[in-house]
């Protein structure tokens, strides 16, 4: 968006990213090589990947968590396919992503795209409020209204037997459309609730185009148990650029009857709705079912947020850098339960610290998730 902005990112990518020399190669212990970012040289045939669908919910404070507060963050949803998308758009989205995945894997020297890699597809939309819906001109000191109607594709490059994973997505949207309007009045209509009326105010109003591409790095630190009674822990870091550009680290445990491998599940990869990533792997037959709690904490170094601060195209109500807290905190806790047959529910509970340095609009934010998924063999 900004030139400061791709040079941060850039020095933040090299710098916590890179494999070290000494550590073990990243997705199917590939080593340093010309072909170490391309995923086309992979020395071992793939076999098929695991295909599925799935859908996330994510909604307001007084729905799925805290009765008692019903803030701004209003919520979003995204529906998820596994596997090679069979569409023109979700192909093209695909190769659009495994080119800026090599380009990223020389440019920060990841150490290897060349693992095993798995594909998802995702189409989805996020809404922001400000608290006081009822209020038709501009709320200052609040965040501003704002929408994304986006698709997005992303990858998993893992293997077995590495203690490194890499995520990426590509994700592309617009921002401002009335349509989010649309849907927002149908649920409120549906609950009841009240009708917000400062759409004509939001980010991007009429409508902008938007891009985001992310990278993250999973680690295993430790796991314990034998069988499917046992935790497992790990470390993330990650970047992304563009319509929400920031870097973070994360730590994030579970602990129960977990049959699914470490890196499947990624809590820790979100912008507000959970980032585009393929299914785990079936549960094997004759093995129980999944059922695990977890918990985790994130600290993000944000240096630009579309949502609040706008791009190109003139917004009613935003924000610049001096306005917003650069250094975020999130924790989260939930629970998750997966059937040999491939059903997964999960329920998350997710907090982060306000992003507004000052005014009504710096508060924290507290929301609910919920998703449902389907695996095939």
């Amino acid at each position: 968006m900004r030139s400061t902005i791709s040079f941060l990112v850039l020095a933040l990518l090299a710098s916590s990213l890179t494999v070290r020399a000494g550590e073990p190669a990243a997705a199917g212990g590939v080593s340093h090589g010309a072909n170490a970012c391309d995923p086309a040289a992979e020395a071992e045939p793939q076999p098929s990947e695991p295909s599925g669908v799935g859908a996330g919910l994510v909604l307001d404070e007084h729905v799925l968590t805290d009765a008692s507060r019903d803030q701004d963050y209003n919520g979003g949803g995204e529906v998820t396919q596994s596997g090679r998308s069979p569409g023109v758009i979700g192909r093209g989205l695909d190769r659009a992503l495994g080119f800026v995945d090599r380009e990223s894997c020389k440019a920060a020297g990841l150490g290897g795209l060349k693992g095993r890699s798995t594909h998802a597809f995702a189409a989805g939309l996020l809404v922001f409020t400000p608290r006081d819906l009822a209020a038709s001109g501009v709320v200052r000191g609040d965040r501003p209204y704002a929408s994304l109607f986006f698709v997005s594709a992303g990858r998993r490059y893992a293997s077995a037997d590495s203690p490194v994973a890499y995520d990426t997505s590509l994700t592309v949207g617009v921002l401002g459309l009335a349509a989010a309007y649309d849907v927002q009045r149908v649920l409120h209509d549906l609950t009841g609730s009240v009708q917000p009326r400062g759409w004509s105010h939001q980010i991007s109003n009429g409508g902008e185009p938007t891009a985001r591409y992310s990278v993250a790095r999973q680690a295993l630190l430790a796991d314990f148990g034998q069988g499917p009674w046992r935790a497992d822990t790990k470390w993330t870091s990650a970047v992304s650029l563009g319509t929400v550009t920031e870097a973070s680290v994360a730590l994030n445990a579970r602990w129960g009857r977990i049959e699914s491998p470490w890196w499947a599940f990624t809590p820790e990869q979100d912008m507000y709705v959970q980032e585009t990533q393929p299914v785990p792997p079936p549960i094997s037959d004759g093995a129980p079912s999944e059922l695990f709690a977890f918990a985790g904490v994130r600290l993000k170094a944000r240096a630009y947020n579309a949502f609040l601060q706008g791009q190109f195209r003139h917004s009613d109500l935003t924000y610049g850098e001096g306005n917003l807290n650069p250094i975020l905190g999130e924790a989260w806790a939930g629970v998750e339960f997966r059937t040999t047959s491939g059903w997964a529910v999960q329920y998350l509970a997710r907090w982060e610290s306000a992003e507004l340095r000052s005014g009504v609009g710096s508060r924290s934010f507290l929301w609910g998730s919920v998703e449902i998924a389907k695996s095939f063999r």
